[in-house]
């Protein structure tokens, strides 16, 4: 037992504080909040305040979180790896130099954790259809819905740290659309759920705020909720079969 405390606790302190880091003073939990908090200031940029926070908040800090308790959780630094590569690659679809600077800090992150927690590499096997076909979708609704706010076709704009929400949420798209096809290989309960409820709450809000900046509308809203509901009930019909690779 000494002996493997002495071991995680590096990895342990290194995530907690990357957890403190993104999810609160990069504003995750902060703008996740604007919307609950009826933030008036913020009224036309509802969708794009919680999209940030749904990012930082949901799909980054919550695995890091998961590292503090059980370091050694591959699918944990696989999904801080998705989730950089999809705010890098919003960057250069955006040209938007200072979120790149974002996206190579949080690979940075997820590299520092996995060297940290030396998870031993994944056996890459079939993936599940049904959950790679839902990926695929979530993936060219991704870049229908990025597209105009990777570009920023409107003439307002929204910051935060310096870093503009408009190409950052279209890399929130690419994440929930990533993340969707790493539960087709992997069958990961954390990417599976985080990745719903980020859908889920970006479709209600859409419900609820059809004409704001962002949203997916009504109708795409409840798709967004029904692909949610989906994604969660096809990963525990993998996780019931005999193959459990994650």
């Amino acid at each position: 037992m000494g002996s493997s405390t002495a071991t995680t606790w590096p990895v342990r302190v290194v995530a907690g504080g990357l957890a403190v880091f993104w999810g609160f003073f990069w504003f995750g939990l902060i703008d996740l909040l604007v919307v609950l908090d009826q933030d008036e200031r913020f009224h036309e940029h509802y969708l794009m305040e919680s999209g940030w926070g749904l990012l930082y908040l949901v799909l980054v800090t919550t695995p890091l979180v998961v590292l503090c308790v059980r370091p050694g959780r591959r699918d944990a630094v696989e999904q801080l790896w998705v989730c950089a590569a999809a705010v890098g690659v919003g960057a250069v679809w955006g040209w938007a130099w200072p979120q790149l600077l974002n996206g190579l800090a949080l690979a940075a992150s997820a590299w520092l954790v996995g060297r940290l927690a030396g998870t031993p590499r994944r056996t890459w096997h079939r993936p599940d259809a049904p959950l790679l076909g839902l990926g695929v979708v979530a993936l060219v609704g991704a870049v229908a819905y990025g597209h105009p706010l990777a570009r920023n076709t409107t003439l307002v704009e929204d910051i935060t740290n310096g870093v503009s929400h408009f190409p950052m949420q279209a890399s929130l798209g690419l994440a929930v659309a990533g993340l969707a096809i790493l539960t087709a290989f992997t069958g990961s309960r954390l990417a599976a759920w985080t990745t719903a409820f980020t859908a889920a709450w970006l479709g209600v809000e859409s419900v609820v705020y059809p004409d704001l900046v962002g949203s997916l509308g009504v109708p795409g809203g409840w798709a967004a909720v029904a692909w949610a509901g989906l994604l969660v009930v096809l990963t525990e019909r993998r996780r019931r079969s005999p193959r459990r690779d994650h």
